[in-house]
């Protein structure tokens, strides 16, 4: 079909070697290997997107954290993470995409992140064989959801386990996710891990409907977390709002379209 025709033509022009090279952002050495990542990082670096999520981050990362990066794309935030727990911290990024994860290794290793490990698998409520979907010139929309093929024309097979199972001793100090609508399915695989750290907490992206093209809906996420106790905040720069029942109704009322939050939950 044509539409499939005009995918592969893309995606030769957007991993164009064009587009290997590396860029300063937040004080951090960042390559790109796609023109998609390419922008990414420049927005970044220009404040117009990320900004907030940043100041968050550094408000509530610490020294000697363990911290989870799930959905770990090319590595920005892994390595933000690093820094912010040091030398005697650890974060530990997931990432299914073979392409971002040769880039976070890449870009890890850039900046001397010693206290980082990469895994290129996918969190999920099991073990198995899914395909990530591909979106046109945004692979950080990447999905295990259902899918537009026109939106995302191609697609590969990637592992994904439960954390309970893969790292079953592990007690994380904060999870951060940005899986787009496949949160449901991640927490569905923690919950040993969540029973059993206390004092843990969530910081997600909150996006309505990625959670429907994954066959989720965002009351099922909100319901899973208060259902384990945490209480939701939203973070917007260095503000955290605590959002009551009436809070969170609203926001997905909000949250239209494309548009989404991100959410900071604590025990």
């Amino acid at each position: 079909m044509l539409w499939r025709s005009l995918a592969r033509v893309a995606e030769l022009l957007n991993r164009s070697s064009l587009w290997h090279c590396e860029h300063r952002v937040w004080g951090q050495l960042m390559a790109s290997a796609s023109f998609d990542r390419w922008l990414y990082l420049r927005l970044h670096r220009a404040g117009w997107i990320g900004s907030s999520e940043r100041n968050s981050l550094q408000r509530i990362v610490r020294p000697g954290m363990t911290v989870l990066d799930v959905g770990a794309n090319l590595g920005l935030y892994t390595v933000l993470l690093s820094r912010l727990v040091g030398p005697t911290g650890r974060v530990i990024a997931f990432e299914p995409d073979p392409h971002h994860v040769a880039l976070l290794t890449k870009n890890c290793a850039l900046n001397g992140c010693a206290n980082v490990e990469a895994h290129n698998v996918a969190l999920g409520s099991g073990s198995g064989r899914l395909a990530l979907r591909r979106r046109f010139f945004n692979s950080g929309a990447n999905t295990l959801g259902n899918a537009d093929r026109k939106q995302f024309p191609t697609e590969v097979a990637v592992d994904v386990v439960s954390l309970d199972e893969f790292l079953p001793m592990l007690r994380p100090d904060l999870v951060k996710i940005d899986v787009q609508g496949w949160e449901v399915d991640v927490l569905s695989g923690m919950q040993r891990t969540l029973a059993a750290s206390p004092h843990i907490a969530i910081y997600l992206e909150f996006f309505p409907a990625g959670l429907r093209h994954a066959g989720r809906s965002p009351v099922e996420l909100l319901d899973l977390l208060i259902n384990q106790n945490f209480q939701l905040y939203l973070t917007d720069r260095s503000r955290h709002t605590l959002l009551d029942h009436n809070g969170l109704a609203a926001l997905v009322q909000s949250l239209t379209g494309l548009k989404y939050a991100d959410l900071y939950g604590v025990r």
